[in-house]
């Protein structure tokens, strides 16, 4: 079902609700008051006959009669009884050969005083009246409404005619207003069937730019420039991951052709393996820096998994890494004692954090004459905060910015062994981690990075 069918008829039954309510509310109370007016009506009638017949006794039973006959019309052919004490009739205006009455509704009366009830179409109403002697009597008046009844007809199919009339009328206008309200949404869905994979920069029409569709589509276009920005990165993934492989490969071809186009020695031979030694090594390194950039893409639930304390791996870290190299020095530091253990503990993957710091750790090393990084720790309420800092050949300002983009590698950098995706892994983990990383360089003067992680 279609979204303006659903709400045009949503909207059909919520005023067809509400307009049988006030019309049952309306004829309800239309009812009541004919009721109310009737029995008002009834009484008096009763109240007159009763003081013609008591009051004034020069006027005999059948002159009342013609009384009751050619007055009070709309009451007309009311029946009026009067009793006495002893429950005999006093009198009463129309001809019946017997009189039927009951007696349980004669003592309710003298109990009560008045009694409004209904007998078959009738209404019936009886009151008590006492006359000069202080006799009390019984009076009562039946008759049907048959004009009131009528009116009430009348207004009932008048209401029905005009609810019907008005749920027509509102499902026609549902539709038109349902169909206006969503052509927008129409327009704008013509506009995503005509954007592809390769056109995701073009964007929606934000209209006003004040209401709820006009935020859809401000919203929609951020997504269409975040998913071309994605692609924009996988596309630039891949042709340089592609470049960084092609050429240790290309180059372990070349050694091997080389070497197979005539005899050689043994040294010789053994001059090649270990070239292509060495060349299978940047390929480890290469391929594990790419898994480890894939692996940065994760959900961040799957970086949050322990805790984990800090100070703790930078010495780990420190250890392995002054034992693979023995050039170089690692020298790691308490700005400030930490107050609560837990101010240097965050929640994470070990082996992610392991990455983070080895990276920088490792740059501040290979990029320093003395093979120096100096690692410092400091905490407080909120975050663990570190800073690698070196002396090393530092990062030209225009290029800060892009140091933490994937394969992306300063022009100063370009003489030391490198691949560009370090730093790149380093931000996407901390920023996975709800944490900030960032540098401060000058040429020639070294390099800080300082990493703030929220602790537990």
């Amino acid at each position: 079902m279609q979204i303006r069918t659903k709400i045009a008829i949503q909207f059909t039954l919520i005023v067809a609700l509400i307009l049988a309510l006030f019309s049952i509310a309306i004829y309800l109370l239309s009812a009541n008051y004919r009721q109310k007016e009737f029995y008002n009506s009834l009484r008096d009638r009763a109240l007159t006959t009763a003081r013609l017949l008591i009051k004034e006794p020069q006027i005999d039973r059948q002159l009342l009669k013609v009384i009751d006959r050619n007055t009070l019309t709309t009451l007309y052919p009311a029946q009026v009884l009067v009793f006495n004490d002893s429950n005999q009739v006093a009198y009463y205006n129309y001809e019946a050969d017997t009189v039927y009455y009951s007696p349980e509704l004669l003592n309710r009366i003298r109990e009560n005083r008045y009694v409004e009830t209904a007998f078959s179409d009738k209404e019936v109403v009886g009151t008590m009246y006492q006359d000069t002697l202080s006799q009390n009597f019984v009076v009562l008046a039946q008759a049907e409404d048959v004009y009131g009844k009528q009116k009430l007809e009348n207004i009932k199919d008048t209401m029905i005619v005009g609810y019907l009339g008005a749920v027509l009328l509102t499902i026609l206008s549902g539709f038109f207003f349902a169909g206006s309200s969503l052509k927008p949404i129409s327009e704008m869905n013509e506009e995503i069937s005509r954007i592809t994979a390769s056109d995701l920069r073009r964007k929606l029409d934000t209209g006003n730019n004040k209401d709820e569709l006009a935020t859809l589509a401000v919203n929609f276009n951020k997504m269409l420039s975040r998913l071309d920005q994605s692609f924009e990165l996988q596309k630039s993934f891949v042709s340089n991951a592609s470049h960084e492989l092609r050429t240790p490969l290309a180059a372990v071809k070349s050694e091997i052709q080389v070497a197979l186009q005539k005899e050689r020695t043994p040294e010789e031979y053994k001059n090649v393996l270990k070239s292509l030694l060495s060349d299978n090594q940047r390929l480890i390194q290469l391929t594990n820096g790419l898994l480890q950039l894939a692996k940065s893409e994760n959900n961040k639930e799957d970086v949050l998994t322990e805790n984990v304390r800090i100070d703790e791996i930078l010495f780990k870290i420190q250890e392995d890494t002054m034992h693979s190299q023995p050039k170089f020095q690692v020298n790691i530091d308490y700005e400030d004692i930490p107050e609560d253990i837990n101010w240097v503990t965050v929640f994470a993957k070990q082996t992610l954090i392991q990455t983070v710091f080895g990276n920088l750790i490792d740059n501040a090393c290979k990029y320093s004459d003395n093979h120096r990084a100096d690692v410092r720790i400091k905490a407080n309420k909120d975050n663990c905060i570190v800073s690698v800092s070196d002396t090393g050949i530092g990062i030209p300002h225009d290029e800060i910015e892009n140091v933490f983009q994937p394969f992306y590698r300063t022009k100063n950098a370009t003489q030391y062994k490198g691949s560009g995706i370090g730093l790149s892994i380093c931000h996407r983990i901390v920023k996975m981690l709800d944490g900030k990383i960032s540098v401060k360089s000058e040429v020639g003067k070294g390099s800080m990075f300082i990493v703030v992680l929220p602790h537990v």
